[in-house]
């Protein structure tokens, strides 16, 4: 793709909803003429990110981040800016002209992620295909059978085969003119270290492409099949799951699996169902339960978390039930404790998963698990206490759980009403909780301490010279922010305030800047300055007088409210210098600033 029109960047800007860009990953609800949510640039507890249809353009009140349509998918999906273009004509179907051909020079410029995407688009399509071939992918579909995985799922989630040769990918990307070289850096091929050459990483595995919000394949989840010769507990001496190496586009903290088919069901149900695996995911989308998504093999991350807390407004975490799951329930719990998200336990019974139980035709069973799921700290107490409530040892055992718990609450409050909780449902005291959790702290502490010796020894340094304090920022005018609210509601009438030289009544040189920025076609939240941001967003998107019947009548109003202003202004100036006249006895200065003053006061009356 060449350079991109300017007509058809504006098109695109003009048509391309942005409340509906953003609502694929933050969760909005509408607030007068705005849309809020949790902002996706910053961890909040309380929505201050603001999204205005009609201005298309977004502001968050915490951080600052604002912008356009096109800001926002650059930023939250890092794309370029030709990148985001593309993303958003094709998803409102505008057609881009280029106004050149794309140079070699640009090409490259557009950097190696967006051809590694190319390429993890390429393998999927590769693996899709060898899947459905009648001989080469019958042990992929063999095995998506045995699983329960019907065709309409497995084209949903993009599922494909890699049959079990050496070379087969290698040598379709070659036919694609791919480089071995960028293959194997996204993990595709693998560099044999000593007879040189490349092999594929992924053979005789069922292939699950991980997509990122924007639809893109960062990468894949490969497991293991079962071989006709050998047991499958046997691997065929490979591990039953690989991923894709971490790469520029491949960054498992910050991807959840189903994310991308998860986020409507996220907003219809306001809650996402965590679950352990990729097939839990598969199987619970396919029986209803598409809010489910996976961390990727790991420990549940904060950008994860991040992720759900800004499109859900719970968690329910629905882990494996044997020992495993509920350990990697306990530390999930932990992180979204520390988090302060809202979440439940799904408990299911000893031994089973969901994919287990949906297989077995156990829906309606994993439906009341999901149902009666507890609150988190209800379900910690019940669980850790009649596992622990037998022994003395036991009991310190569960206390000391509860501290590893505890330790994450940072809200004074919080903490003490869970205190109370688990004091209650353990039948102790909460002294003895809060001295388990002390003890939980002084054992971090000690963790710590090496990490503190750098700056014991800089104690005894001299300390930089304190810095002056700031000077506070001084707010503009409340009137001249107004005429700037009308004109942000009404930009049809930026030539009329041209003509009526409204820049002279702008005393306030940020202001007079912002006008200029919006008089060249500029959003006048993007040119504001970052000391009065958050006072510009609170008037620009205020829509004050987005629905007055007369705009032109109000902006006149608000000329003539400044004029009034500015000659009261004058007007106590003449009146100073008439004084001092008088005093110094100057009798024609005197006569001729009272002149001055009674015309001026004509004008404020």
């Amino acid at each position: 793709m060449g350079l991109i029109p300017e007509d058809t960047v504006h098109e695109i800007r003009e048509r391309a909803d942005i409340v509906a860009v953003i609502g694929d990953h933050v969760s909005l609800r509408k607030a007068g003429r705005n849309h809020k949510g949790l902002c996706p640039f910053h961890h909040e507890k309380t929505p201050s990110f603001n999204v205005n249809g009609d201005k298309r353009f977004f502001y968050c009140f915490g951080c600052q981040k604002k912008g356009d349509v096109f800001t926002f998918v650059m930023e939250y999906e890092g794309k370029s800016f030709t990148e985001a273009a593309e993303t958003l004509a094709s998803r409102f179907g505008i057609s881009i002209p280029e106004s050149r051909p794309e140079s070699p020079a640009l090409r490259r410029q557009r950097g190696e992620r967006s051809r590694m995407l190319e390429i993890n688009a390429l393998a999927t399509e590769f693996f899709a295909a060898v899947l459905r071939d009648p001989e080469r992918g019958a042990p992929g579909r063999a095995y998506l059978a045995e699983r329960g995985i019907d065709e309409a799922t497995a084209n949903s989630f993009q599922l494909g085969y890699a049959p079990d040769q050496w070379r087969e990918l290698g040598e379709f990307l070659e036919r694609k003119r791919v480089p071995a070289e960028l293959a194997a850096k996204v993990g595709l091929l693998v560099k044999q270290p000593r007879a040189g050459g490349y092999y594929d990483r992924f053979r005789h595995r069922l292939m699950c492409p991980v997509v990122m919000p924007g639809g893109e394949v960062a990468g894949f989840s490969g497991r293991l099949l079962p071989s006709p010769e050998q047991d499958e507990d046997d691997e065929r001496k490979g591990a039953k799951y690989i991923n894709s190496p971490e790469s520029p586009v491949y960054k498992k903290s910050r991807l959840l699996f189903g994310l991308h088919l998860a986020r409507d069901a996220f907003r219809e149900k306001r809650r996402a169902v965590l679950v352990e695996g990729n097939f839990d995911v598969i199987h619970m989308h396919q029986h209803g339960f598409a809010e489910a998504v996976a961390p990727l093999g790991t420990a549940l991350t904060d950008e994860q978390i991040g992720q759900l807390r800004r499109l859900a407004d719970e968690v329910v975490l629905l882990y494996d039930g044997d020992k495993a799951g509920r350990a990697a329930t306990l530390k999930a719990l932990e992180a979204l404790v520390a988090s302060d998200t809202k979440v439940r336990i799904a408990a299911l019974p000893a031994g089973a998963d969901p994919d287990s139980m949906l297989l077995t035709g156990r829906v309606q069973e994993l439906a009341e698990s999901l149902t009666r799921a507890q609150p988190a700290i209800e379900y910690f107490v019940h669980d850790v206490w009649t596992r622990s409530a037998r022994s003395a040892d036991g009991r310190s055992e569960a206390l000391d759980e509860a501290a590893r718990l505890l330790v994450h609450v940072t809200n004074p409050t919080k903490r003490d009403l869970i205190i109370d909780t688990i004091a209650n449902g353990m039948s102790v005291s909460p002294e003895l909780v809060r001295r388990a959790m002390q003890r939980g702290n002084q054992r971090g502490d000690q963790r710590n301490q090496g990490r503190h010796r750098d700056a014991d020894e800089r104690r005894f340094e001299q300390p930089p010279p304190p810095q002056p304090p700031a000077a506070p920022v001084q707010p503009p005018p409340r009137e001249e922010l107004n005429l700037l609210a009308i004109l942000a509601d009404h930009p049809d009438l930026l030539e009329v305030a041209e003509d009526k030289e409204v820049v002279s009544f702008l005393t306030d040189g940020r202001l007079r800047d912002i006008y200029f920025a919006a008089r060249q076609g500029s959003s006048m939240l993007s040119s504001a300055p970052e000391d009065i941001g958050p006072l510009i967003a609170k008037y620009v998107l205020a829509g004050t007088y987005a629905s007055v019947e007369d705009p032109a009548h109000c902006l006149d109003e608000a000329l003539q409210r400044l004029r009034a202003g500015r000659s009261r202004t004058r007007l106590q100036q003449l009146q100073k210098q008439a004084y001092d006249a008088r005093r110094r006895g100057d009798v024609a200065l005197e006569r001729r600033l009272v002149g001055e003053i009674l015309k001026t006061r004509r004008q404020v009356d």
